[in-house]
């Protein structure tokens, strides 16, 4: 396994933001996911900490 860097919700961000700046996302939708962490682990044992908030989004289809 690798590690993580503890701010899940800025790596969310950042890729959500390249695939828009890529124009590669017909629409977004942020859903509640597992609710807010502040002192999560992941099974490496990785701190992490999140606004629980889940980003989806859909990818255009290529031609």
């Amino acid at each position: 396994t690798h590690h993580i860097g503890p701010d899940i919700d800025a790596e969310r961000d950042f890729l959500i933001g390249d695939l828009k700046a890529a124009g590669l996302l017909t629409s977004t939708s942020e859903i509640p996911g597992i609710g807010a962490t502040k002192t999560g682990r992941n099974g490496g044992g990785d701190p992490y900490f999140t606004d629980g908030m889940a980003v989806v989004g859909v990818l255009k289809t290529l031609q």
